[in-house]
């Protein structure tokens, strides 16, 4: 590095870089106010450069500017929002298709029981005064619970001798329970997506919440399904002996009702037509020879 001296004219022959980096003691007194006045500059001038570098994200330090002044750090938080964003609503849209759904199930239950509901309603027993009544083993319940007694017991125990199929009190209640219990879990569902959509609680907890209503509400389905009485001459029923028996329209008694077994028809089916034409002993089948 060079040093001025008093040969030189002025600091014009000094690059800028060294006149950056000389000491102020190493200036000649002559020279301290053009040589402060020139550094001031170059300092501004690099300065200026490098506030510019910055604010275009050309430069990773923050020398000017604050870090949250970048323009790569705000196009990078700019950029995770609006992911976040759209992930928020992919999620929320997700939470009400399913909501949407459980909700649909419900109301086709709701339907069911609505209908075998007024069916009980419509079976139970009806005094002359419009009053419906449940047997209840020997007792006979309005609708509100209350056993009857007197002249409206001994008219409800007429009424069920030539009705002994009347609804009963279990009935009622059974199937205002189920009713009860798919209004309640419809509410619950409808509460948690208005607090979900408003923003009054966590999508995720709002989307646990609502695995455990679809859960619950799958768990009451599979439980009446396998309450239903079993119909002995469907393919279901037959189906659960495995491949030992074959499925059939018709229930198996209907098979064996036409007076032919399998080791039967084997027989047949082995003897020529001699043997089949053959006159044949009325009774118990003649054992082969």
């Amino acid at each position: 590095m060079s040093t001025p001296t008093e040969e030189e004219d002025d600091l014009d022959a000094i690059p800028d870089g060294e006149l950056l980096a000389l000491p102020s003691g190493a200036i000649p007194p002559g020279w301290l106010s053009e040589f402060f006045g020139r550094r001031a500059a170059l300092i501004h001038q690099q300065d200026t450069d490098e506030l510019a570098l910055e604010l275009s994200g050309d430069s990773s330090r923050h020398l000017m500017i604050f870090p949250g002044l970048d323009p790569k750090e705000k196009r990078r938080r700019e950029e995770e929002g609006r992911r976040r964003t759209l992930l928020a609503e992919q999620e929320m849209q997700e939470y009400r298709e399913r909501s949407d759904r459980l909700l649909a199930q419900i109301d086709q239950q709701q339907r069911v029981v609505e209908k075998r509901r007024k069916e009980i309603e419509d079976n139970a027993l009806k005094l002359h005064d419009g009053l419906r009544v449940y047997v209840d083993g020997d007792q006979y319940r309005d609708e509100q619970g209350t056993v009857l007694s007197g002249t409206d017991r001994d008219e409800a125990a007429a009424l069920h001798s030539t009705t002994p199929d009347a609804s009963t009190w279990r009935q009622k209640n059974e199937i205002d329970d189920r009713y009860e219990e798919l209004k309640r879990l419809k509410q619950k569902v409808l509460d948690d997506r208005g607090q979900a959509e408003r923003g009054g609680q966590d999508l995720n907890a709002a989307s646990d919440r609502l695995s455990a209503d679809e859960k619950e509400f799958a768990g009451r389905v599979e439980a009446r399904a396998q309450q239903a009485p079993v119909d002995y001459g469907s393919a279901d029923y037959m189906a659960a002996f495995g491949d030992e028996y074959t499925i059939s329209t018709v229930p198996a008694f209907t098979k064996a009702a036409d007076g032919q077994t399998v080791a039967d028809r084997k027989n047949t089916e082995t003897e020529n037509p001699q043997t089949q034409n053959a006159p044949r002993p009325s009774g118990q089948i003649a054992p082969k020879i």
